[in-house]
């Protein structure tokens, strides 16, 4: 059977088509021997009822009584998709003054030791340092060292104390007073194309770097333990390190408390600095609340969360615990593991995370921050930053908080 008209629509010619059979297996039906009577009226009930359809213009076309195409029932709606809401420009400004979305909206990065993938703002950037009259290159974390590794023709010694290189004693010249710092990263370390220095990027967890501190710092051997570290891109004869640098480069055994120390550094400098610039406590839509605790546990701790007045971006805060070291580690051994990590405001229903600076900082560190500022008179503080200085100063915090996660107080 073919189609003998060529500009006829398909459907049409499918209606025919299906007349032609239906014609076709009814004359075979009629042309038998055997009929009867019956037969004869069956047929002439179906011609009766073919003409009464054909005639009726209402009735459904036996192209349309087929099943019919998903694609044609159920069509898409067009090409236009389903996107998400844009943010209100008063919402993108939330998120910009709120430090966990400013830290978890930094790109991620692979750690070198772990190879997790973890937002940059989490992790710690690690280059090759070179001590003055030393040819050893010490891995070390430069991105703690950001202010005391400038170079000795454009900045001279600040008052903070000079880093020195783990594992090495301070030479006189070094201790005097105004002298010129000459602590760089090797100009041999820098990326040929963009000429940056090349970095590393690891987790800051002091269990994890101090379990790697151990292999990596044994001698012995063609080639130093460091250099299982260094990624292939870096090494000889590709990368930009030398074959004979390869042989001089070190991991310290002290570089996990070398590493503890420049973390509390920065911490101090920028909670200092955020103290210098606001020094009023309980100001209204304010950065400092005074919450005067009479012990500290998670009862007193929600009480006095539980009297402050409610406020703009309350959940984007922090508790501080300014006691002593030993009232505070007294406090601890009452408390179950979990208590005085973080504490649920019942104002907003979220939690904020709690603070503990006579863990986190040393006695000394927390004395300094004492005598220059009136804030830390009290027994603990509820902090929300501002803008970015102190969005800097409450990423710091979480830093050290989490550089110290499962290490013990005592064992620091």
């Amino acid at each position: 059977m073919e189609c003998v008209g060529t500009r006829i629509p398909y459907a049409k010619w499918r209606l025919s088509a299906f007349r032609q059979l239906l014609a076709t297996s009814q004359a075979q039906a009629a042309s038998r021997g055997i009929s009867t009577s019956r037969q004869t009226d069956q047929l002439s009930e179906i011609i009766l009822e073919t003409k009464t359809d054909n005639s009726n213009p209402n009735s459904i076309p036996p192209s349309q009584r087929l099943p019919q195409s998903p694609l044609l029932t159920r069509p898409r709606s067009g090409i236009e998709k389903n996107r998400k809401r844009r943010p209100t420009t008063q919402e993108e400004a939330d998120l910009l003054k709120n430090p966990w979305a400013v830290m978890l909206a930094s790109p991620a990065r692979m750690c070198s030791v772990t190879a997790a993938r973890l937002p940059s703002a989490l992790m710690g950037t690690w280059g090759l340092v070179r001590q003055p009259n030393s040819d050893k290159l010490h891995m070390m974390p430069v991105g703690l060292l950001q202010d005391s590794l400038q170079s000795s023709k454009t900045k001279k010694l600040s008052s903070s104390p000079e880093p020195t290189i783990p594992g090495q004693q301070e030479s006189p010249d070094i201790e005097n007073e105004g002298q010129e710092e000459d602590v760089s990263p090797i100009p041999t370390s820098l990326d040929k194309q963009t000429g940056r220095q090349l970095v590393l990027r690891i987790a800051e967890i002091l269990p994890l770097i101090q379990s790697i501190s151990a292999p990596l710092s044994k001698k012995g051997g063609k080639r130093p333990p460091i250099m299982r570290l260094l990624p292939f891109r870096w090494k000889h004869p590709q990368g930009p390190v030398t074959a004979h640098e390869e042989k001089r480069i070190i991991w310290s055994k002290d570089t996990p408390e070398f590493m503890l120390r420049g973390m509390r550094d920065v911490v101090v400098k920028k909670l200092d600095a955020v103290l210098e610039k606001y020094k009023r406590v309980g100001t209204p839509n304010g950065v400092w609340r005074a919450l005067d605790l009479p012990e500290y546990s998670d009862a007193a701790l929600k009480e006095a969360l539980g009297s402050l007045e409610r406020f703009g971006r309350m959940e984007c805060g922090g508790v501080l615990l300014l006691g002593s070291k030993d009232y505070a580690v007294a406090g601890h051994k009452s408390q179950s593991s979990g208590s005085l990590d973080s504490v649920a405001l019942t104002q907003t229903g979220s939690k904020v995370p709690v603070f503990d600076l006579s863990v986190l900082l040393s006695e000394s560190d927390i004395k300094k921050l004492r005598e220059s500022h009136g804030q830390f008179q009290h027994t603990a503080l509820f902090f929300r930053p501002e803008e970015q200085l102190g969005i800097d100063a409450m990423i710091s915090l979480w830093k050290i908080k989490r550089l110290l996660d499962g290490v013990d107080p005592k064992e620091k």
